[in-house]
């Protein structure tokens, strides 16, 4: 058996709509390109099949902890106390409390 993926679907929709200024979508595109720069630097890549060209961009890696660092968590249904990381199976990884401590990048 192969090693998880976790991953995390991203969309450029909607990036800009709440601009109002050129400075606006400067400051968005540059918080983007360095967020993807930290991504690279922890060692997140990209599906190059996952759908780009329909604004569907996949990304992902195996190491939990980097996951959770690059903010790959969401919340499921109504329960908001607990986090979960999606494989690139569809699987849903409850993501143990003690491993989000300290996540931001």
């Amino acid at each position: 058996m192969g090693k998880t993926r976790y991953v995390s679907v991203w969309r450029n929709k909607w990036i800009t709509s709440q601009a109002g200024s050129i400075d606006d979508f400067i400051k968005t595109f540059e918080g983007l390109a360095q967020m993807f720069k930290e991504w690279k630097e922890m060692g997140i890549t990209l599906n190059p099949d996952s759908g780009i060209g329909d604004d569907y961009a996949e990304f992902y890696t195996d190491d939990m902890d980097m996951a959770i660092k690059a903010q790959f968590t969401f919340y499921s249904g109504d329960d908001k106390t607990t986090e979960y990381l999606e494989t690139d199976t569809g699987e849903q990884v409850k993501v143990p409390p003690e491993k989000l401590e300290n996540r931001k990048i």
